[in-house]
């Protein structure tokens, strides 16, 4: 899929309140396969976050995936959002306060660091001191009182990016971003129903098809006029008919019939498969429109079967031959009558 189309990754996926991408995903359930493939094609996915401004490395920790957390931050990249604060001001390691766990090695990136505080101005210590889950946590709690001056409360708020919901954006860039994504939802379920749409009239079309594709191979194993069945003659078993120019024409009409019908069918089955992935609806589209056309040709040419058919078995009957071939013939002037009254 990232072969045929990197900007998957760059998709968000939920509900215009609440969403994340990929890699969070990934992150989310423990995915480092999932998460290497995804860097393999879009290196620059790492820097990607969700609804509430929250990175790979965030979510990670919040879903206790411990070995996310260290093959994050054994990247090259990790100091661009080991220190990034979400929608409530929590960096990683508030997170990681939180949650009563222990992973020295994000602590160690913070050495030496001063600590960020939150939007309710508490640092990690605050949050790992106020937090009542016991597991590993007077070692979480000894290890941070190691950072920045034993954990002494440093009075500058660290925060490289405001949340995509602050009010008090000046450039009106978080707006923008959430215009481009309704915008882009709202192409999406446009897109989804049309493809349906196409795909119900494909239903129909296809039992049209597949019945004419029977009458036309029925007709071709009983050829008007019968077969030569003289035990004696030479010509045994080969069609009576086969001299007359109009059964010749019924012939190849009524194999053009089958043959357009058979190709129909098999068009459908492809733009069954398209939707089943997903296709484009451009792809969509094309693909029932080819199958249209494929079905016009052999209802065309299943008509034209039938008058020459008729003609062949009523040639010594020229009158009533031609009367046939005429009214068979009405169906292409009803057709173009139809297209006309459709267009006005």
């Amino acid at each position: 899929m990232l072969r045929w189309k990197k900007s998957l990754v760059y998709l968000p996926a939920g509900s215009e309140n609440d969403w994340t991408t990929a890699i969070h995903i990934a992150a989310s359930e423990g995915d480092i396969n999932m998460i290497n493939e995804l860097l393999k094609h879009c290196p620059d996915c790492w820097d990607m976050l969700n609804s509430n401004s929250q990175n790979a490395l965030h979510v990670a920790i919040l879903n206790n995936q411990e070995a996310v957390v260290r093959f994050l931050l054994n990247s090259e990249r990790c100091d661009s959002f080991v220190d990034e604060p979400d929608s409530d001001g929590n960096t990683p390691l508030h997170l990681l306060a939180v949650s009563g766990n222990h992973v020295p090695e994000l602590i160690n990136h913070h050495r030496a660091k001063k600590m960020s505080f939150n939007k309710e101005n508490k640092t990690p210590l605050d949050l790992a001191l106020l937090c009542t889950v016991t597991t590993k946590k007077d070692k979480l709690v000894g290890d941070l009182c190691s950072i920045s001056r034993l954990g002494q409360r440093e009075f500058e708020v660290k925060r490289k990016y405001k949340p995509m919901s602050d009010p008090n954006d000046k450039t009106g860039m978080g707006s923008k971003m959430r215009q481009r994504k309704d915008d882009h939802d709202k192409a999406k379920k446009e897109e989804r129903t049309e493809i349906e749409n196409i795909m119900k009239a494909a239903q129909m079309h296809i039992v049209v098809a597949t019945l004419i594709m029977t009458v036309a191979f029925t007709a071709g194993f009983t050829l008007p006029g019968g077969f030569d069945s003289n035990t004696d003659s030479p010509n045994k078993g080969t069609a009576i008919l086969l001299r007359s120019k109009a059964f010749c024409a019924f012939v190849v009409t009524d194999t053009i019939a089958f043959t357009s019908s058979a190709v129909a069918i098999f068009t459908y089955f492809a733009m069954a498969a398209s939707g089943i992935t997903e296709t484009e609806l451009p792809v969509v589209s094309r693909l029932y429109r080819i199958a249209t056309h494929l079905q016009l040709v052999a209802m065309s040419a299943a008509v034209l079967a039938f008058v020459t058919g008729m003609y062949a078995t009523l040639a010594h009957s020229v009158g009533l031959a031609v009367i046939v071939c005429i009214i068979g013939c009405i169906s292409f002037i009803m057709y173009v009558w139809i297209i006309i009254v459709l267009g006005e």
